[in-house]
Order: structure tokens, then C-alpha cells, then sequence
């Protein structure tokens, strides 16, 4: 593991490097804002958008956590074996035409984005990982009809963590996963047929009863409706003490180019007012599991006393992204928590909302937020988040 962490350390830096030099944009947004202006641990609660400027930063924020899961995420890919069946490719292809949301005579496409382990990623200021008891999460997750395609595995250390070859039969992949003092995860997309195939107006034989979603490791399982699959945000506590579990889905009408996906990372309260305010640090993540950028901000109390966070999003290379704003809840369970909000642009024009949870452990030194974005140009996407 020392060897591993070194390399991974090093690996960050190259990457910083590499972004530092480089540019999605020929015209950065933001370009006559000198970069790395702007304070996080200083946000004025009570200034529009904290008082944060439309300035680019470093790759990463140039922050040692989110480097390092940066330079992690090249091992994610993985290119399931169905990706190429061909009622995969059918099923996509009638997906990739614009239709109409629950229409019977088309397949439904469901993402889900599933993480395990220490979800706050306990660091060394260095970027290395602090030590951690190792935890069995081996298991399978399967569905009654359709195709589940693992499309990317979440920081596992191959060969020690993969996906069990050969898979156990289409509606089923299973996994072998060991956390210590981090996490894995995975990110599925669910096929399931068309419920009246043949446009008959009738539901073909075998779609009568729900189609259902069942998890299953050794440290947690769970059973849930495919319908209800597409609105889950939730957070579980697992013992040991500092593990959990985590769980946010999608649902799509087609598979639109319309932009959207997942925020993680750390929310930590600051130590020194003990006032529950304090900050965040995280990566934003397309629909896939791949990272478009990075989200860095605060979150605490404004002079009425509203619960409310600012923040910014960049890109992979540091260029300004957007502005972040909205309110946190804590709910009634002690160190739990809710978020929503929106972002703007360039132009100052709202472009999305994003919304989800923290969870601040007491037994441990910092907590994370899991959660989605969604662009304003997908309503349904845009419902999932508001519900």
C-alpha cells in the first residue's frame, strides 16, 4: 500500500503538470480575471455568490485530495463485454431518437452511480491515504429484465479488486471490492426492453410484475423497484464505524446529449468556530463516471441566519466553469444533511441546478457530500434533483 500511495502521489503531480499546460478552450472563460484570486475559507456569506470571482485556478483547485483522485481516474475505464451485443446497440439506437418519457414502446435507460467505503477519503496533508481497516464488499447487483453494463469502476486497485469474468449472465455483475482507508464504487447503466414491443397497446407477457434492482455484499444489501431506482440519493452508515454506502440514479426518455451527472467529495466543518459552517472540496462527474471538473466553495450562516453555500466549478484544465449557490438543511438525524442549488455562467445566466446530502460522521475528522447536477435543458433530470 506505501508503494501504492507513492505512486499515486506522484502520479497527481504529473497530472498537474500536464493540465497546467494545456486548455479545453482556446479562450478560456474568465481570461482577464488573474487565476487563484479567490479565498474559500474566506466566502462572505452575505456577498452575491459569497464574493467569488469568474476567475480560471489551478488544475484541482491545486488542492492535494482532489489531484490525487484526479490521477486515479485514468484505472477507471472498463469496457464490459456487452457494450457491442447487438440488442444493446438496438436498444441505444432507439434511445438516441427523441421520444417521449414512460412511452411502453421504447426501452428505458437507467444510470446508477453506487460508492463504498470511507466516503470522506481520509488524507495525509501530502495527498497520501491515512491507514484503515479493510472491509469485504464482494458482491453482485442484478436486475429481473434487461441488461446491466458496468460502465466504469470507481478507484478499485486491479488485479486485487475487478469485475468477475465471466459475468454470471446479462441481468448480473458481480464484483469483487476490498476498501481500507478509501472507497470504490461502480457507475451501471440499466437496459430494460420495451414493456409493449410490438406497439400492440398491450404490456408483453413477462413485463406484468415490477422489474427489480437487488444489491448484495457481505456489509449491505438492498431491494428496490427499477422505478424507484431513478430517484435514489441515499446515504447508509456501515459498520466499521466511517464506512458507508451510497447510492444516486438517473433516468432517461433518450439518451440526449443533454448534460448531466454526480458531485462527491469532502464537507468538512470547520474546527475552530464549531458553528457548523465550514467547506467543501469535490469532483463534478459526467453521466459516465468521468470527471469534467472540479467544485470548491463554502457553506455556513448568512447575517439572517439562512443556512447557505458558494461556491466554483472548474474545468479539468482550471478554467472557470460557473458559479454555485443555493441553502443546506440539516435533517434530524444527527451529522446528516441536504443541499440545493443552482449554478451560473460566463454570462451570468443560470445553467443547472445540483442538489444532495453530506454526511458529517462524529467519530470522524471530516465529512463528504454525495449528489447530481443536471443542465436546465433536461426537465426530468431537473425533477429528479428538485423532488
Amino acid at each position: 500500500m506505501k508503494t501504492l500511495r507513492l505512486m499515486l502521489t506522484l502520479a497527481a503531480l504529473l497530472v498537474a503538470i500536464a493540465l497546467s499546460g494545456c486548455s479545453d478552450e482556446s479562450d478560456p472563460a474568465g481570461a482577464d480575471t488573474p487565476a487563484g484570486v479567490d479565498d474559500y475559507a474566506g466566502i462572505d456569506f452575505d456577498a452575491e455568490y459569497g464574493g467569488l470571482t469568474k476567475s480560471d485556478e489551478d488544475p484541482a483547485f491545486g488542492d492535494p485530495y482532489l489531484l490525487q483522485q484526479l490521477a486515479m481516474e485514468e484505472d477507471e475505464a472498463y469496457d464490459d463485454e456487452l457494450r457491442d451485443d447487438p440488442q444493446v446497440r438496438a436498444w441505444e439506437r432507439m434511445g438516441e431518437q427523441a421520444g417521449a418519457t414512460g412511452d411502453p414502446t421504447r426501452p428505458r435507460f437507467t444510470f446508477l452511480r453506487v460508492l463504498w467505503g470511507m466516503l470522506d477519503g481520509p488524507v495525509r496533508e501530502d495527498g497520501s491515504f491515512e491507514d484503515g481497516d479493510a472491509v469485504d464488499w464482494s458482491g453482485m447487483l442484478s436486475v429481473d429484465r434487461g441488461v446491466v453494463l458496468v460502465r466504469r469502476v470507481v478507484l478499485f486497485e486491479r488485479p486485487y479488486d475487478n469485475i468477475v469474468r465471466p459475468r454470471p449472465d446479462r441481468q448480473t455483475v458481480a464484483w469483487n471490492s476490498h476498501t481500507g482507508p478509501h472507497y470504490d464504487g461502480l457507475v451501471i447503466q440499466i437496459i430494460e426492453p420495451p414493456l409493449d414491443a410490438d406497439g400492440d397497446g398491450q404490456t408483453d407477457p413477462g413485463n406484468e410484475t415490477p422489474n427489480q434492482l437487488r444489491f448484495e455484499t457481505m456489509a449491505f444489501s438492498a431491494t428496490w423497484d427499477m422505478a424507484e431506482v431513478a430517484d435514489l440519493d441515499e446515504i447508509h452508515p456501515v459498520e466499521p464505524e466511517g464506512n458507508a454506502i451510497h447510492f444516486v440514479g438517473f433516468n432517461l426518455s433518450d439518451l440526449d446529449p443533454c448534460p448531466m451527472g454526480y458531485l462527491a467529495g469532502l464537507w468538512e466543518d470547520d474546527a475552530e468556530t464549531a458553528d457548523g459552517s465550514g467547506t467543501f472540496r469535490g469532483r463534478w462527474v459526467n453521466l459516465l463516471g468521468i470527471a469534467r471538473g472540479h467544485v470548491m466553495g463554502a457553506y455556513g450562516f448568512d447575517e439572517a441566519g439562512e443556512p447557505v453555500f458558494f461556491g466554483k466549478y472548474i474545468d479539468r484544465a482550471g478554467n472557470f466553469m460557473g458559479l454555485l449557490a443555493g441553502h443546506w438543511e440539516p435533517a434530524d438525524e444527527t451529522g446528516r444533511g441536504e443541499f440545493r442549488g443552482h449554478w451560473i455562467n460566463q454570462a451570468e445566466t443560470v445553467e443547472g441546478i445540483l442538489g444532495g446530502q453530506f454526511l458529517n460522521l462524529p467519530e470522524r475528522p471530516r465529512g463528504f457530500f454525495q449528489g447530481r447536477w443536471a443542465t436546465d435543458c433536461d426537465e426530468e433530470a431537473r425533477a429528479g434533483i428538485e423532488d
